[in-house]
């Protein structure tokens, strides 16, 4: 049965304000945050009572302001906290090239080392997901799965520990 949840839930994630640095100086961007602190504890109790979380990626801080966080990061933070198997991202592309748009470039499979030297090659969209994937490995996931969300083929995969690319600590 699926359960619909904020990051803020139970106290699942701490969230702190995003103030990223341009030109030496912090941006104030808004309401947008970022992960402080994850207690995985009220999904490992849904979990083992049959419930499926299905989670927001808004958390508040320690004075109750919600701010929106990346759902990637969430995921990430999440994934590590529970030091799971594999956390699968799923994106428009099917997996991870060293050389986009070059399909024939796609990576089966690449340790956490590797992704994080190659890390700054990588443009658009691939950059949050490579920073999601290197952040639920560096939380404490074990592996990582990315791979095209809008194919289910890709997805069954994915649960079946196949397709996409791997990331492996």
């Amino acid at each position: 049965m699926l359960i619909g949840l904020s990051a803020s839930d139970g106290g699942l994630v701490r969230a702190r304000k995003f103030q990223p640095v341009v030109d030496g100086k912090k941006v104030d961007i808004g309401l947008v945050g970022e992960v402080d602190e994850v207690n995985p504890m009220i999904l490992e109790s849904l979990i083992t009572e049959g419930y499926l979380p299905v989670i927001s990626p808004v958390a508040a801080d320690n004075d109750g302001v919600g701010y929106n966080i990346n759902a990637d990061l969430v995921a990430a933070a999440i994934g590590g906290a529970l030091r799971a198997d594999t956390v699968i991202f799923l994106t428009d592309v099917e997996g991870i090239y060293r050389s986009w748009p070059d399909k024939s470039s796609i990576i089966d499979e690449i340790s956490i080392d590797e992704l994080k030297q190659i890390a700054p090659s990588f443009t658009d969209g691939m950059i949050p997901k490579v920073a999601a994937a290197i952040k639920a490995i560096d939380s404490g996931a074990f592996s990582v799965r990315i791979t095209n969300g809008t194919d289910l083929a890709c997805v069954l995969d994915a649960l079946d520990n196949q397709g996409g690319t791997l990331v492996t600590a």
